[in-house]
């Protein structure tokens, strides 16, 4: 690598320290409820869509069904993307790409519990989700695109960053 190139990547860096990370989750939505995981990260349990970030080459539709089989031991079928939004935190900057996404009627999720992060996951209602500490904070947005039957527009939040309740 040249000089020139080595020290723009210096450069970059110093400005901007946080690389952004891409992040997939699913909107599974079944007789009236959505599923959530529950997350135990810093002393803090939260409620997040599943997914998780992308691995290597792989494409967004392999990663988000890769994520859901190995946090959740379900097979999905990953469907259109509903909802753009950025996470921008002082120490992490995330694109979060969500999908709706399908499964068996009768399959019934298995939490992995080797990973520290996973604290459980529930069915719950969409009425349910403003009441509660889900992130990013997009519960209008979820229950737009339900109430539209995933068929509007895919919708760009922007930034959706708050800060972390205490």
């Amino acid at each position: 690598m040249s000089t020139s190139l080595v020290s723009l990547a210096a450069l970059v860096n110093a400005f901007n320290p946080v690389t952004p990370q891409l992040r997939v989750a699913a909107i599974i939505f079944q007789r009236g409820r959505i599923l959530l995981v529950e997350h135990r990260k810093r002393d803090q349990r939260y409620w997040v869509l599943p997914g998780g970030r992308l691995q290597g080459n792989e494409t967004l539709d392999a990663a988000l069904a890769r994520e859901l089989r190995e946090e959740l031991g379900l097979d999905a079928r990953i469907g259109r993307l509903v909802i753009v939004c950025e996470t921008l935190a002082p120490d992490r900057h995330v694109v979060n790409l969500i999908y709706q996404v399908e499964i068996g009627e009768k399959a019934e999720p298995r939490l992995d519990h080797s990973d520290p992060v996973l604290a459980g996951w529930q069915w719950v209602s969409v009425e349910q989700l403003p009441r509660l500490d889900f992130r990013p904070p997009i519960a209008d947005a979820v229950r737009e695109v339900i109430a539209e039957n995933f068929s509007g527009p895919v919708r760009a939040l922007g930034d959706t960053w708050r800060p972390e309740k205490r």
